[in-house]
């Protein structure tokens, strides 16, 4: 079975030309765990087919469906020639990489669906979402740009400098006029850099890709994002360009003073694949004889292991005790975890007894790639005791826990759309001294668009407005962050509407956010997120065992558009149940809070 059938059931990482070792990593390899692409190239391993868990798949055709729609636009707003090469995708390799050389060769301005070349010299495949035509070559040929969709916000709020710092502004162009050099540099907004490292590692794949094969245009390597930030409503679309060449990277370095220096996309793409390529080598040399080389990686968990088709081959591989198995929250990344390793500490129990002032002589050499590293193995350590003496939650304050409370008092939760629309208002009214509680909902079970979600949110705050108006003192409480900022949203939003700034500024001295009382006095070992600390503080339980913030976006799709009327009940049902239990939930921590 050749390597590209074995990773047929999963994210596609590499292929191999059958009857030779040549091979080619795929653009996911470079920004993915090792040790798939181990797994993918060694045949002494079997192949692992492992059912798609119905939240991914759901993700999954989420982000396609996304992708499509974004194309749709870009093709539709298109002032140049678009060649849309998606129909030839069931035609053999050979004939879709030609085609898209006949695109590239023809100047287009868009080519969608392209398959590049592969390159077994470079150990490199790829096919990129779109190519935007940019300035033309020296010898007169077309360069063209890489864009790549991404169903995730790619931007944060930046605070304006006086003097200008690197990514502290995005470069953007519409859909309209696509290119670089249309582009506008927009202060206050920067790319997430810690969160979306791999979307670079993606698109200098790509770069790479259209270097080699001369393709590329000239000037700044830039490449394209596309996510579903939506803070410019009034732009045909956003296209966020990124030098590949920039150093924005913070990576470990043995030679510079501090033990780190800011790398581009580009060098540390460079590193990445070259480690894998090297990964794939050792693999393809392994046949189960004596004399096989050793793997060059070993399983550490990681959070895209979870939907891995190799999970269940790891986790054999992993003592139950793992460091990296056991503390999910607060985890250290794959190198922390492989110095570690490397100087015998792999257990909980180990890293739990260690001394830790002696560790951090050669420990934090090893890892200045991360700022903070010392506070991050005191807080892993930290948690590895409490874990070996059987501890969920450590009080760090004493005395009683003061809760602001009302005559009435209301718990509030949202539910949203995998786009971020809300379209479920979930309120409890209790009455102080009372034992139950009332559930409120206001919910929207259709597909909800804007003026929907802004409809509802008029329904919902309306009501909680005229119980703030009653004669008994109110307040509510919610759990983080989140539905104060969906509140924020709505009031910049629509100003013209009353009740959205009457409810921000109700807000500011009626709301409570129990999320930080939590964190103010206790410290959980899985984190101090609502399901930990209700469940295992508290000891509430949620009714469904499959309660989630996933599961309840799926629930939600099937609720609206299930084909049966029966399966769109049922849906209905179970959301309803979910946010409830939330609020439920919340209200059971606040009772929690005050007995402590």
């Amino acid at each position: 079975m050749t390597t590209a059938a074995r990773l047929a059931t999963g994210e596609t990482t590499g292929e191999t030309t059958e009857g030779t070792t040549s091979f080619a990593l795929g653009a996911y390899a470079a920004r993915s765990c090792a040790v798939k692409t181990h797994n993918a190239f060694d045949r002494t391993i079997p192949l692992h087919i492992r059912e798609v868990d119905d939240r991914l798949a759901e993700l999954f055709e989420g982000g396609q469906q996304f992708e499509d729609a974004v194309i749709a636009r870009m093709a539709s707003v298109s002032r140049g020639r678009v060649i849309d090469l998606r129909l030839a995708d069931d035609l053999p390799p050979r004939i879709q990489a030609g085609a898209t050389a006949e695109a590239v060769a023809s100047g287009a301005d868009l080519i969608i669906g392209c398959l590049l070349p592969r390159d077994l010299d470079h150990h490199r495949s790829g096919r990129p979402d779109v190519l935007v035509r940019g300035e033309d070559r020296p010898d007169g040929r077309p360069g063209y740009h890489v864009v790549d969709i991404k169903h995730h916000k790619i931007h944060e709020r930046k605070k304006p400098l006086a003097q200008p710092r690197p990514n502290s502004s995005v470069l953007l162009s519409s859909f309209s006029a696509p290119a670089p050099v249309h582009a506008d540099e927009v202060p206050g907004f920067g790319f997430r850099l810690t969160s979306r490292e791999a979307d670079l590692l993606q698109l200098a794949h790509y770069q790479r890709m259209l270097g080699d094969l001369g393709w590329d245009a000239p000037g700044r390597p830039l490449a394209g994002l596309v996510g579903t930030d939506d803070w410019m409503p009034d732009v045909d679309g956003m296209i966020t360009w990124m030098d590949l060449a920039e150093p924005l990277l913070r990576t470990f370095s043995r030679s510079d003073d501090s033990g780190w220096t800011a790398r581009s996309a580009l060098e540390r793409y460079d590193h990445e694949h070259a480690f894998r390529v090297d990964v794939a080598t050792i693999a393809l040399r392994r046949s189960g004889g004596p004399h096989d080389p050793r793997p060059l990686v070993e399983p550490i968990v990681v959070a895209e292991c979870s939907g891995c088709q190799w999970w269940d081959l790891c986790r054999s591989k992993l003592a139950d005790d793992d460091v990296s198995l056991r503390i999910g929250k607060g985890s250290l990344d794959v190198r922390e975890i492989a110095t570690l390793r490397a100087h015998g500490i792999s257990t909980v129990d180990q890293l739990a007894g260690v001394d830790l002032d002696e560790l951090f002589v050669w420990y934090l050499p090893e890892v200045t790639h991360r700022a903070g590293a010392e506070d991050r193995l005191r807080q892993a350590a930290r948690r590895a005791r409490l874990i070996t003496a059987g501890i969920e939650f450590e009080r760090v304050t004493s005395g009683p826990i003061e809760v602001p409370g009302a005559d009435v008092e209301i718990d509030f939760d949202i539910e949203t759309t995998a786009e971020g629309t809300i379209y479920l208002w979930g309120f409890r009214t209790h009455r102080a001294g009372s034992t139950g509680g009332v559930y409120h909902p206001f919910v929207d079970f259709s597909d909800v668009d804007a003026d929907a979600e802004r409809r509802l949110a008029v329904r919902a705050l309306t009501w909680l407005r005229s119980q703030a108006d009653g004669p008994d003192s109110v307040r509510v409480y919610h759990y983080s962050g989140f539905e104060t900022a969906a509140l924020r949203r709505l009031a910049d939003n629509y100003p013209d509407e009353p009740v959205f700034a009457w409810a921000l500024e109700f807000a500011e001295t009626s709301f409570c956010d129990l999320l930080a009382l939590v964190k103010q006095h206790f410290f959980g070992v899985n984190g101090v997120g609502l399901k930990p600390v209700a469940s295992a503080g508290a000891g509430f339980s949620w009714r469904d065992d499959d309660a989630g913030g996933l599961n309840s976006t799926r629930w939600f799709v099937d609720a609206v558009h299930a084909e049966a009327a029966e399966q769109r009940e049922l849906a209905k049902e179970r959301v309803l149940n979910y946010n409830e239990d939330d609020v439920i939930a919340t209200a059971q921590v606040r009772a929690w809070l005050r007995a402590n």
